[in-house]
């Protein structure tokens, strides 16, 4: 992924990956041999044991108890432990967590955010961002991908899909080439469609043109979708992947009501596993982005700033994910227009300044950022995020891990985005809305290159120091904000250069094309 290595570029096959980092076969035959035991029919995956098991069995086997809950919504039914579960001593050393044992569906870990009235109906927006708005602020006009580069949305626990009229009809009202998802994998539902999923296929389809669409269905969290990209098959994973997905670091053993995915070690040890499959996934060509969080620097899990500590979002804080953050166009600079036939009956921005989504300023989210607690900084983002650090754009010592992964590493607009949802026009906010929109314009940029780009955040923040006017550096607003309260004391704020609001800031696509060209060009 470091596009000055001689090796850059040359990614593994995942056959390749999995056998460099396969547990010992003696280790893993002990512990198939202990689950065959109790019954269970079991998957061996490389790193990891995927089984199926009575719900019996799995009492007796881990000394618990397992209950039913079924969901009010789906009907789905779901068996979870009840308290915590033991393993036999010779298992320690050999498992490191067992997962889809503890933790509910969360509706919305990702959302897109409607403005409602008092009586909770859904507001039309006074100005719309649509295709044409991200072309003309990102320089994207007459760019087009290639067939050949494979891009996905991908949501999670089983998270309802898009309805395909819905997409027809955003095509026809803004004008951009038509296409399709060549390509779905887990269930696909479209009998109601939902606004996240919605949002996801509308933009990185709008965005990244001419390039090929799939839609990803993961029933699990982010270890349970590392382990299903590594065992797709060549031809089984696309090349980019957005999720428009988040949770507290440090709760990722408790993503719902209950405990979650993970046990021995807790969060900590949960996100430094899913971190090295991550990077198992980069090592075969496969670029991963997240949206930074729509709850600012404190998070969901603190909504009203209450800690003094802030909070970081997962997967968003992984070294190997672009995290992307969301801008908003002040009201001041706000231009309007378009020739999209949505905007002959509406108002759609045209162009603007671009400053940090927040409440603050009228939206509905606040752009998520920080630094992670888990993961160190990686070498890549060294000089900018050191660069951060001594500017005034900090909070006070002590809030935050200076020495952990920072991020977001870029941004784009995340702030009154028209999508059609069931038949109608809606106008809806979040970090949802720009990783989607990104993951377009690497896609696009993966077209230029000619070939996958992998783990893209080293390559993009190259392309930074070559050319820092191949981003829009933001330099106005602050992630103090959540998405209750703005009663907040502190947070990151926007500065020259990288910071934990807006990260190196958004695309300027042609000048990003030029200094990737002259940056491999180099290496010949």
């Amino acid at each position: 992924s470091d596009p000055t290595s001689p090796n850059y570029g040359k990614f593994l096959s995942k056959d390749e990956v999995n056998a460099m980092t396969a547990t010992p076969r003696w280790m893993s035959n002990a512990v198939l041999v202990w689950l065959h035991q109790h019954g269970h029919s079991c998957t061996p995956r490389s790193d990891s044991i995927k089984c199926r098991g009575t719900v019996a069995n799995v009492e007796r086997m881990l000394s618990t108890r397992l209950n039913s809950y079924k969901h009010t919504k789906s009907g789905d039914l779901v068996h979870r432990v009840d308290g915590d579960y033991t393993f036999p001593a010779e298992m320690v050393g050999k498992v490191e967590f067992i997962s889809g044992l503890h933790g509910f569906p969360v509706e919305h870990l990702g959302r897109a955010h409607f403005r409602r009235d008092s009586q909770g109906r859904k507001l039309q927006a006074q100005q719309y961002v649509v295709p044409e708005t991200i072309s003309n602020l990102y320089g994207l006009k007459g760019a087009s991908g290639s067939a050949s580069v494979t891009q996905a949305a991908a949501e999670f626990q089983d998270y309802p899909a898009f309805a395909t009229s819905d997409l027809t009809t955003f095509i026809q009202q803004t004008a951009v080439p038509s296409f399709s998802i060549a390509k779905t994998i887990g269930p696909f539902d479209q009998s109601n469609p939902q606004p996240e999923s919605t949002l996801d296929v509308q933009y990185l389809g709008a965005v990244g043109t001419g390039n090929t669409n799939w839609y990803w269905t993961e029933a699990g969290w982010m270890f349970e979708f590392s382990q299903d990209l590594l065992n797709a098959g060549a031809s089984g994973s696309p090349n980019i992947i957005s999720m428009s997905y988040g949770w507290s670091e440090a709760d990722q053993c408790q993503i719902s009501p209950s405990s979650g995915p993970c046990q021995a070690g807790g969060s900590a040890a949960f996100v430094t596993r899913t971190n090295s499959e991550f990077a198992k996934v980069a090592a075969t060509g496969i670029t991963l982005l997240a949206s930074s969080g729509d709850s600012g620097a404190h998070g969901r899990t603190d909504p009203l700033c209450q800690n003094a500590v802030l909070s970081p979002t997962y997967p968003a804080a992984s070294p190997y994910v672009l995290a992307v953050g969301a801008t908003m166009i002040s009201s001041a600079s706000a231009q309007t227009g378009g020739s999209s036939p949505f905007c002959q009956s509406n108002t759609c921005l045209t162009g603007g300044t671009e400053i940090v989504c927040s409440p603050a300023q009228g939206a509905l989210i606040a752009s998520g950022g920080g630094f992670s607690n888990v993961a160190p900084r990686p070498a890549y983002q060294d000089a900018q995020v050191a660069a951060f650090l001594k500017s005034n754009g900090v909070p006070p010592t002590g809030d935050y891990n200076s020495t952990g992964r920072g991020y977001p590493d870029v941004a784009a607009l995340g702030h009154s985005y028209y999508i059609e949802l069931s038949g109608e026009a809606m106008a809806v906010d979040g970090t949802s809305c720009s990783s989607p929109v990104f993951a377009g314009v690497v896609g696009l940029l993966a077209a230029k290159k000619g070939g996958p780009l992998g783990h893209v955040a080293p390559l993009l923040y190259k392309i930074y120091e070559k050319d820092n006017s191949a981003f829009t550096d933001i330099t106005s607003g602050n992630n103090f904000c959540t998405e209750t309260t703005c009663d907040c004391t502190d947070g990151y704020t926007a500065v020259k250069g990288w910071d934990a609001a807006s990260g190196l800031g958004t695309p300027v696509f042609p000048k990003m094309v030029s200094a990737m060209q002259a940056i491999l060009a180099a290496r010949k």
